[in-house]
């Protein structure tokens, strides 16, 4: 009776240890936030902005863009302009991506029934405790009007 008492014991310091050692490497979503597109036309002037309140820990940061699209978006792939300035430092960091959203046999790479959910992983970035981000997402497409983008999103995860 007693060994199996023991045993127990060990069991769970063993499954405690376990779960410590996976909860300290988990990523953690700091920041995440969905601009809805008026009338699902995204016109070639209109920035879509984000902000990151001041961050609370120092560390390595993942950026991803989330892009939510209906079935009457015409193009196989999306270019984007993107700028993240950092603050205080006053650091701007400006990109261009292009993200396809259907592949070569000419399936959606989203998730969904009636709109297409996708993730797209942007960048890494060290990140000082106390800073913050403004974010400015352009589209840079042929069409000053482009349709079928419902939402954009920004998402920020401590590694």
């Amino acid at each position: 009776m007693q060994r199996n008492n023991l045993t127990r014991i060990i069991c769970a310091l063993l499954l405690m240890a376990v779960w410590g050692m996976t909860s300290c490497s988990r990523q953690r979503t700091v920041y995440a936030n969905y601009e809805h597109i008026d009338d699902e036309a995204w016109e070639k002037t209109d920035t879509i902005t984000f902000d990151v309140p001041a961050l609370e820990t120092a560390g390595t940061y993942r950026e991803k863009l989330g892009l939510r699209l209906a079935d009457n978006f015409p193009f196989m792939s999306l270019s984007l302009e993107m700028e993240i300035q950092v603050l205080p430092k006053d650091l701007i960091f400006s990109t261009q991506h292009k993200f396809s959203v259907i592949d070569q046999s000419g399936n959606s790479k989203g998730k969904g029934l009636s709109l297409q959910q996708y993730d797209f992983d942007i960048d890494e970035m060290q990140l000082e405790q106390g800073d913050s981000l403004h974010i400015r997402v352009a589209h840079n497409m042929k069409r000053e009007i482009l349709p079928g983008v419902v939402d954009l999103g920004f998402i920020l995860i401590k590694k």
